[in-house]
């Protein structure tokens, strides 16, 4: 691009010009009028190049600090001048996963099916590839130091969330992007995003906002084997941590559930998935069977120019499903700000007691969300079509 631009620049004269003939001044504002906005921008950010490439050329005669002084400086015109579309921007997730210890080609393979994901929406896989610390806390380690490296940049420099998922995920659908999966803009304050099996929280995958709050999190979950015992006995040390912190009063109001087959289906055995066609992933969680086999099977069919797992979201029920999701959650948050008035009245009391419970732990199931939303209407007498 440089390169480009020194040409054009060589190429304007730098004698007097002529005075301009009659006939070119009276075209000379029909020729204005054609010029698009995007001819004018190239002009003007040919101009920032040149301006820059002669500032780093005279910077070759002067010391270090004046070469670092001068370059910021350009930098800071190209930035100034281009159009804001032109900018990069930071994506606003980054994946995040581990794989280290004795070699593992479907592992290897999993992690490769993100790339046409990755390619289509700009989002940045890594990949801790060395164990930091004993048993199973690199995953969290890990986690904490990249949220406190991205915390470090200025805040239009960051990503806005970890996308934490282990290798044994397998991206079936790369149209689907990752932030529809997000809080809208009225729940700001929702700092992460989860989901649940039978057994409890599943930390297969999981986002986690880009915030101080996530920093103080994986803190206390760091600390958890100092201050509760009971963990050296657990199978998964680092997942029961962290739902032991997340489930505790001062942590459960920046968190939501959802569905878990939105981003964290399963592969039930060798031949059964709990998801559908368009889904984002298949997760080979305790897969009973063969799991080897199970996962090659499903690399051989993403890594089809047409695999009928690429679906546009569009055509799936992505879409309806969330806008149904936040508007129960909504739904739910109003009939709890109700009960409030009426929290005398004992029936009411234990109905939004119930119904908050399902609020903070199992927003992911809509039937249940349902069920806890219409006690509660009962006790207030609210009738259906009432706010």
């Amino acid at each position: 691009m440089l390169a480009g631009a020194g040409g054009n620049g060589s190429q304007v004269r730098k004698g007097p010009m002529k005075p301009a003939s009659s006939t070119t001044k009276s075209q000379f504002p029909k020729l204005t009028k054609r010029l698009s906005s995007l001819q004018v921008r190239s002009f003007v950010l040919a101009g920032a190049l040149i301006f820059t490439v002669f500032f780093l050329l005279q910077s070759f005669n002067v010391g270090a600090r004046e070469i670092e002084h001068t370059t910021r400086q350009s930098l800071q015109v190209i930035n100034n001048f281009a159009p804001a579309a032109w900018r990069g921007q930071p994506p606003k997730v980054t994946k995040v996963t581990a794989l280290f210890g004795q070699e593992n080609e479907l592992y290897e393979a999993a992690i490769k099916s993100h790339e046409e994901h990755n390619r289509l929406h700009g989002y940045e896989l890594k990949v801790l590839r060395e164990r930091i610390v004993n048993n199973f806390w690199s995953k969290p380690a890990y986690l904490l130091s990249l949220i406190v490296e991205e915390l470090a940049k200025p805040e239009d420099e960051r990503t806005g969330w970890i996308m934490w998922l282990g290798p044994d995920i397998i991206l079936l659908n790369p149209h689907v992007p990752l932030e529809i999966f997000l809080p809208p803009d009225d729940y700001k304050h929702i700092n992460f995003v989860g989901t649940h099996d039978t057994e409890g929280l599943n930390t297969g995958v999981f986002f986690l906002r880009v915030h101080e709050w996530s920093v103080r999190l994986l803190i206390e979950v760091l600390s958890m084997p100092k201050n509760d015992p009971s963990l050296e006995h657990a199978v998964d040390k680092d997942q029961m941590a962290l739902e032991m912190v997340l489930t505790a009063p001062s942590w459960r109001q920046e968190v939501v559930y959802q569905p878990r087959t939105w981003f964290n289906a399963y592969q039930l055995d060798v031949d059964q998935f709990e998801g559908k066609r368009g889904d984002l992933l298949v997760h080979f969680h305790d897969l009973e069977g063969d799991k080897w086999s199970a996962m090659s099977n499903y690399l051989a069919q993403v890594s089809l120019r047409n695999s009928t797992w690429s679906v546009p979201v569009s055509l799936t029920t992505y879409e309806n499903e969330i806008v149904e999701y936040w508007d129960r959650i909504r739904n739910a948050e109003a009939l709890l700000d109700v009960a409030e008035r009426h929290i005398s009245d004992s029936r009411v009391e234990e109905a939004a007691r119930r119904l908050g419970y399902a609020f903070h732990f199992e927003a992911d199931i809509e039937k249940v969300m349902h069920e806890a939303m219409d006690g509660l209407k009962a006790a207030l007498g609210i009738v259906e079509g009432e706010h």
